[in-house]
């Protein structure tokens, strides 16, 4: 058993659609130069969406290494000053060793570092670490700070 499969040809002749077809064609040039050019204005925008995503991402990267730092720092003197509660309360202040003031100048911008007693018969003391912040506009004057209370 051998099927033949023949091609078939249209016995029916459909005149006058060619030159309907060329015309088609000629109202259609340009359509897809169109549409690449929109395609690359959508991707444009969104991959300047996504720099400035990775520029904000960058920016709140730094504020919060910096403020984690400020805040080790005020932690750690007040640590200092509780481990040394008899040294401190005799003279009613804390002594800001020099790593400090070196560690509060190299980690953080203009970085400062200040210890007040509240009340000394009390033994309550405020750390203050300061610096400059230039990334974020709301920001008093630029200087953020993180301060803490505590009694030692």
């Amino acid at each position: 058993m051998s099927t033949e499969i023949r091609a078939m040809k249209p016995s029916v002749a459909i005149t006058g659609q060619a030159p309907m077809l060329a015309a088609g064609r000629r109202r259609q040039r340009g359509v897809t130069m169109i549409e690449v050019l929109v395609a690359l204005l959508v991707l444009s925008v969104g991959l300047l969406g996504l720099a400035a995503l990775q520029a904000v991402s960058l920016q709140a990267g730094q504020s919060a290494y910096h403020r984690t730092q400020a805040t080790n720092l005020a932690y750690e003197v007040a640590d200092f000053a509780r481990v040394n509660r008899s040294a401190v309360l005799a003279a009613c202040q804390v002594p800001l060793l020099p790593g400090w003031q070196n560690f509060s100048q190299q980690q953080l911008p203009n970085g400062q570092l200040e210890v007040n007693f509240v009340n000394c018969g009390m033994g309550e003391i405020t750390v203050t670490v300061s610096w400059a912040e230039q990334r974020l506009e709301d920001a008093a004057g630029n200087i953020e700070s993180v301060v803490i209370t505590t009694r030692i």
